[in-house]
């Protein structure tokens, strides 16, 4: 008989944290920068410092996924915002890095992916 292990997914990690610390919680996702040739991926890191904090940009740039936590939702889209464009605002996709941002009740009031237009 096969048991669940009870697996969890990325989502539901990330909404433990957010619960659990009753924080807000930025998650950038750069799955799609790390596929990049090495050329490219240094054009894109360079156009983020304009952006992003020199403190952080090591940061983020270092791993498929960083978390950062904040007190207040505001605070929390807010520095999604600054930090990373809507895909709607990039004619190059291959600059756009996905960030969203979770509640402590595992809603997502902000994300930075906008569906493309059906129409």
């Amino acid at each position: 008989m096969l048991v669940s292990m009870n697996a969890q997914r990325l989502f539901e990690v990330v909404h433990y944290f957010a619960k659990n610390k009753n924080k807000y919680i930025l998650v950038i996702d750069i799955s799609d920068w790390m596929a990049l040739d090495d050329t490219k991926k240094a054009t894109v890191k360079t156009y983020y410092e304009d952006y992003i904090p020199e403190d952080e940009i090591g940061e983020v740039f270092a791993n498929r996924y960083t978390f950062y936590e904040f007190d207040s939702q505001t605070t929390a889209i807010e520095t999604a915002g600054d930090w990373f464009p809507l895909s709607t605002d990039l004619s190059d996709m291959d600059y756009f890095v996905e960030c969203y941002v979770m509640n402590p009740s595992g809603s997502q009031p902000y994300g930075n992916k906008v569906p493309a237009n059906p129409g």
